[in-house]
């Protein structure tokens, strides 16, 4: 059997709206049955009361109370029905029995208050009502009673009406709910067929539904932050495959070219030894921007195993210098430090590497006779310790519009490619998903001495560890 149709948000609405209302209106129908009984009930506890109460009153009299006793139908035929009856007992003789139904009538204990009691167990149900009584100081029980019969003849028509009613009640709440439903969820139908429009090709559009309740317009809203959210990762896909396809396409032209002209003709041992020397460059290039490329989906997929320590920041700092120490000369460069803080705690490799490429950015895009200052600080950010680490190219700014794009990868400032001593534009990347693993900040702006990348490290990582 196929439920799928029970999935269906107007099914399922309908239903607990029409159970819900089912509850209610049997609820209220059993309570207005109970209420009807149960004032029923009370008419002919009043009736039998006044019944007792008018028989004390004519007993009191004690030339009454002879005749009654000579003359017992008399009473009877002022009771009429023959659902009635009317007992007198004294010392456990009924003076007068009337009970044409000859109901059988339990021990009933002597009260000087008004009494009621049910007897279901009878052939025919009857409530009776009972008191005793003082004739000249001698105590007799009076005994009322009527059936069920009248109460009930009231309640059959009323319960089958009342059924009637309910079950037409339900009825009409489920057709009236089935239409309220289509109607009201009728924007969704809309947001699946406009959300059913949008493909790859055309993640500009946005839904747009005019007069939708409170919740579909959320909805919709929040739809339009995702699709907003999508194009934009589509857009850098397509740029990121662009600009992939660009940066392999250099090298393997490279090799491409060299080799077709060397293999135009004869060639020596050396000029065949200079073709691989050269060769193994442009190879060195490609294996690190695939290395890069590699290292940056395993991070987004947080599969880089981080190995936080302590780190002596000034041992890092002097292993780099060594490194760039040649190239620095040759560029004229210098290097001004200011090591505040000692210390902090991140992976040493992942360390080294994020601020060995801030530096070689530093020196391939700052150019000829720049300063490079390198500073480490403590600060305070939202009540937590860090330590900022500061990279600052001397006499470089950057355009604002482009800041906010430096650390998106193949980014860069100029269109020339040529350099290669760069990482394809995938070394700020690498910079920014390093710092997201250790969950730590990054960012870039520009200063009065020059373009200053800034990384801020939380303490509060060691802190946990050595506690």
């Amino acid at each position: 059997m196929n439920f799928k149709f029970l999935r269906s948000l107007e099914v399922r609405i309908t239903l607990l709206v029409t159970l819900c209302s089912a509850l209610i209106l049997c609820s209220v129908g059993f309570m207005t049955y109970l209420g009807i009984n149960q004032i029923l009930l009370k008419q002919q506890d009043k009736a039998l009361a006044d019944r007792i109460n008018r028989l004390e009153i004519l007993l009191q009299d004690s030339e009454n109370v002879e005749q009654i006793i000579a003359r017992p139908k008399l009473y009877q035929n002022m009771l009429g029905n023959q659902d009635n009856l009317f007992l007198l007992i004294h010392k456990d003789k009924a003076l007068i029995n009337i009970n044409p139904l000859h109901i059988q009538l339990p021990e009933l204990a002597q009260r000087n208050s008004l009494q009621f009691q049910d007897l279901a167990n009878n052939s025919y149900p009857t409530r009776i009502a009972w008191k005793t009584i003082k004739i000249n100081n001698e105590p007799y029980l009076l005994i009322a009673g009527k059936q069920w019969s009248e109460r009930i003849n009231i309640l059959l028509p009323f319960q089958e009406s009342l059924l009637m009613y309910v079950v037409g009640g339900v009825f009409a709440i489920f057709v009236l709910c089935i239409l309220a439903c289509h109607l009201g969820l009728r924007s969704l139908q809309q947001l699946r067929k406009q959300t059913h429009s949008i493909n790859v090709n055309q993640l500009q559009k946005r839904l747009n539904l005019s007069n939708s309740p409170l919740e579909v317009d959320l909805l919709s809203k929040d739809i339009n932050h995702m699709l907003e959210r999508i194009e934009k990762g589509y857009t850098q896909l397509n740029r990121f495959s662009e600009d992939i396809a660009h940066e392999f396409r250099t090298p393997l032209n490279n090799l491409i070219g060299q080799t077709e002209i060397t293999l135009t003709g004869e060639r020596s041992v050396e000029q065949y030894e200079d073709l691989l020397v050269s060769h193994l460059d442009d190879y060195h290039r490609l294996k690190r921007m695939i290395d890069s490329m590699l290292f940056l989906a395993r991070a987004d997929q947080k599969m880089v195993l981080i190995n936080k320590q302590e780190i002596n920041v000034q041992d890092v700092i002097d292993g780099l210098y060594q490194i760039f120490e040649y190239q620095a000369e040759e560029q004229e460069c210098h290097f001004s430090f200011n090591l505040e803080a000692k210390n902090l705690f991140a992976d040493p490799e992942l360390f080294q590497r994020a601020v060995y490429n801030l530096i070689l950015n530093a020196l391939v895009h700052g150019g000829d006779k720049r300063t490079i200052y390198i500073a480490t600080k403590h600060k305070m950010i939202e009540h937590t310790q860090w330590v900022s680490l500061t990279v600052v190219t001397g006499g470089v700014s950057i355009a604002e519009h482009q800041l906010e794009h430096l650390f998106e990868r193949f980014y860069q400032c100029h269109s020339s490619r040529s350099d290669y001593n760069q990482t394809g534009g995938l070394g700020l990347s690498i910079v920014a998903s390093i710092m997201d693993l250790h969950h730590g900040l990054y960012r870039v702006y520009n200063t009065v001495e020059g373009v200053c990348f800034e990384l801020d490290f939380p303490v509060a990582d060691a802190v946990k560890k050595y506690n």
